[in-house]
């Protein structure tokens, strides 16, 4: 695929596609067949004092109910006379996208259930949300596009539920004007974000495996400007969903993977090495690739026009696959929480028993006022489709409690989402260098 990028808002406002939500060429039940899952999401989470496997529980209800099936004509609203993995746009395909909530000029982007839209990808990268007092950009979550190994980008997508949606219509939130003086940005409880990552399905993968969808998406040329756009069947790889519930005023973070992404870890000689099942070609693992050359970066960061820019380093080009392993092995608790959902019968028709939980990140001590971060519990979450190259030390909690809208000195209440809202029209609003 011909590609290339800058580090630039590139969220495509395209012509309107007609786009389709494929799923799996697996042939759906009937509606009346029984099932033990439940097509709304957990209304309550657990007690802070409750164990991980209660949190992972909550995260694969969770999940299920914004993978079902959506209603016609009802955007965020599940269909219940459906199952997992019959076709159509699952419920949170259907939320608001960032495209859809923050348009051009703040103009005000009406009613929630507005008629869908086509779906286009032009979010290569995560990082500069979080980064951009330093990036004018939205990049991967510090460190730069994630190619995989077809040679083809990580594309993402951003969006929010009608409770979010009415929170920020309701304020004027969509305007940058208006929200960076905001003071008081404190979502309601009931409020979902979700961010998704997708990559490009070939001939050489099994599409079955994948929740799919067909998009237009941006290319670019191999040092990273954009040439254009394409349409392209895209599979999901990876899935944040984060929740604000009563009881944790610093939200639920839920974070998912298809399970072909990178190997699983085992314990060997005292330490953990990736252990790659035979015949499985992984999206983002290269057997052959060095350790060290694992999760790096590939940017060479250069100053242009006073931003700095991604530029692929010296002897790469935009193609350049970026191998990855996963750091921080997935729990044991947490395994056999997937292990019980994955293994469903009413799942084994859905393309999700081919994902797995990698982590639920929750505060241990929501209502500590020495402590507003209320103790990230676990320390560490990461998906290496998002957090590729900061796995390390990649915490969600923590890097969204410092979230402010564009030019403000504000916090935004963990919601990185504000960073797209646009001045009105003849004014601009950029973050300070």
């Amino acid at each position: 695929m011909n590609t290339s990028f800058r580090f630039s808002v590139m969220l495509l406002s395209l012509a309107s596609l007609p786009a389709l939500a494929l799923q799996t060429p697996e042939q759906a039940r009937p509606a009346s067949q029984a099932t033990s899952l439940n097509c709304q999401p957990p209304t309550t989470a657990p007690a802070a004092s409750a164990s991980q496997d209660q949190f992972d529980q909550y995260s694969w209800q969770l999940f299920i109910a914004m993978n079902w099936p959506a209603q016609a004509g009802q955007r965020g609203d599940p269909d219940c006379s459906k199952q997992p993995g019959d076709p159509g746009y699952t419920v949170w395909q259907t939320y608001k996208s960032v495209e859809e909530t923050f348009l051009p000029g703040a103009v005000n982007p009406g009613p929630w259930n507005s008629p869908q839209r086509a779906k286009s990808l032009g979010i290569i990268n995560i990082a500069a949300l979080k980064n951009s007092t330093q990036v004018n950009a939205v990049d991967q979550a510090v460190g730069g596009w994630l190619i995989d190994q077809a040679g083809n980008p990580t594309y993402y997508d951003i969006s929010s539920n009608e409770a979010s949606y009415n929170y920020i219509v309701a304020n004027d939130f969509y305007n940058a004007e208006v929200v960076s003086k905001a003071n008081n940005i404190n979502f309601p409880n009931g409020v979902i974000e979700i961010k998704s990552s997708w990559r490009i399905l070939t001939s050489n993968d099994n599409a079955s495996h994948y929740l799919t969808m067909l998009a237009r998406v941006a290319t670019f040329d191999d040092q990273g400007q954009r040439t254009g756009v394409t349409e392209a069947y895209l599979g999901l790889v990876g899935l944040h969903v984060i929740t604000k519930v009563s009881g944790y005023p610093q939200w639920i973070w839920s974070t998912f993977e298809q399970v072909d992404n990178v190997p699983p870890k085992v314990m060997a000689h005292g330490e953990w090495v990736d252990q790659p099942t035979p015949g499985t070609a992984y999206s983002y693992f290269n057997a052959a690739t060095p350790v060290a050359a694992l999760n790096q970066s590939p940017c060479d960061w250069q100053t242009q026009a006073g931003h700095l820019v991604c530029v692929p380093k010296p002897g790469t080009t935009f193609q350049t696959p970026n191998p990855l392993n996963r750091v921080t092995p997935i729990a044991e608790i947490t395994n056999e929480v997937n292990n019980r959902y994955r293994s469903d019968p009413d799942l084994q028709k859905s393309v999700l028993k081919y994902y797995q939980l990698i982590t639920t990140q929750r505060p241990l001590m929501p209502d500590n006022p020495s402590n507003p971060l209320g103790q990230p519990t676990p320390a560490l979450s990461a998906n290496v489709t998002m957090e590729s190259y900061i796995q390390p030390n990649s915490s969600c909690m923590n890097c969204h409690s410092m979230a402010t809208p564009v030019k403000s000195p504000y916090k935004a209440d963990f919601s990185y989402m504000f960073k797209f809202a646009n001045a009105p029209a003849g004014k601009t609003t950029q973050d300070k260098e």
